[in-house]
């Protein structure tokens, strides 16, 4: 027997009616409709405890349909079966209780190999913090720092890529060292996703040819992780060289998971290891090494109308040259400020990168 109530407005404390509906000899299922429609967030978390603590001690079974965000991180994985349309006129349905049994035991995978720490605990975190906003998407894109999600929010805001703006997209903030660990939830989904992260090699290189010297490594778990999936002929704990990095954009072995993951990050031609040196160099035409003097670093300042530091005079020396990469070492602590300089100075389309670029407008396809 199935019963069906629609909660009218305002009456999330049903206890009373659900009562007078249970009958021990039935089986009794209690389907709720998108119970968001009347309530706001906070409501909605009530609820929906009270609501499964409910179940549990009545020993009934029950569906709740929602759109609501903030419904699907309160009941977690264990609870949710997500209907996703992944072709034209072809949905499917995805039960997230397997996909969490499927990853039971797997441990997260990231730059510390000491590591204890569960996936499953993982995506519990990961959706109790809010980011359930990812089953609902129709794309994802993942960055990883506040810095990122000011720049990529402002970037799909320009003409170039404006049909971005008709899809749902979820922005999730990772960081290099864990990105990777949203590959099994992204496949799952079948969902396509842009993970902008950055190339991170030895800061102390000061030349091209050192960038690609057979010593010369990422520590980027992210990126180490991806190539390996792509070459898994190599050993377990390989780290590619820089070069190997470069010729894997190249030759488009960046986009993974059946085409649906794009790996975004410092091509050769930025000569960058970071977002900020990457911006830079665009829009400066000159590379991440190349020296200038202090004075000229503040005329560059003014005229571009940007926020950076610039490291005071070495010791003895009236105008020291420095190059981007000092900059955005000075610079670190306030990348923020330098990231709302960029944008309220119109200076966002002048300084894209090409990697990122790239990446947005695969995923506008």
């Amino acid at each position: 027997m199935f019963y069906y109530y629609e909660l009218e407005k305002g009456e999330y404390l049903v206890t009373q009616k659900l009562s007078a509906y249970i009958d021990k000899n039935k089986v009794n299922v209690f389907f709720i409709e998108e119970p968001e429609s009347h309530m706001h967030p906070q409501m909605q978390n009530v609820f929906v405890r009270f609501l499964k603590n409910y179940y549990i001690d009545k020993k009934l079974q029950g569906l709740i349909t929602t759109h609501s965000n903030e419904i699907a991180r309160v009941v977690g994985l264990d609870s949710l079966r997500v209907i996703r349309q992944t072709e034209k006129s072809k949905s499917e349905l995805f039960d997230l209780s397997k996909f969490r049994t499927s990853i039971k035991e797997k441990k997260i995978e990231n730059l510390d190999d000491e590591s204890e720490f569960l996936l499953t605990n993982f995506f519990d975190w990961f959706f109790e913090i809010g980011y359930s906003e990812l089953i609902f998407a129709d794309k994802a894109i993942l960055y990883e720092g506040d810095s990122e999600r000011l720049y990529i929010r402002k970037l799909i805001k320009l003409p170039e890529f404006s049909t971005l703006n008709d899809s749902y997209i979820a922005y999730i903030q990772v960081g290099g060292a864990y990105a990777h660990n949203y590959l099994p939830m992204l496949r799952m989904l079948k969902m396509k996703t842009l993970i902008i992260t950055d190339l991170d090699y030895d800061k102390e290189i000061l030349s091209m040819d050192k960038v690609k010297a057979e010593d010369s490594k990422s520590t980027n778990a992210t990126i180490n992780h991806c190539y390996r999936l792509v070459y898994p002929n190599k050993e377990e704990n390989y780290f590619p060289t820089i070069k190997e990095l470069y010729d894997f954009q190249v030759k488009e072995e960046n986009i993974l998971c059946d085409g649906r993951v794009y790996l975004a990050f410092q091509d050769e031609d930025s000569t960058a290891r970071t977002l900020e040196e990457a911006m830079l160099k665009k829009i400066l035409g000159f590379n991440v090494f190349h020296m200038i003097k202090r004075s000229e670093w503040k005329k560059i300042r003014k005229d571009k109308n940007l926020i950076f530091s610039i490291p005071n005079n070495k010791k003895g020396e009236k105008d020291s040259e420095y190059s981007i990469r000092k900059i955005v070492e000075a610079t670190s602590n306030n990348k923020t400020d330098f990231m709302y300089s960029v944008i309220l100075s119109e200076n966002e389309e002048k300084m894209l990168p090409d990697y990122i670029k790239k990446g947005l407008l695969w995923l506008m396809k």
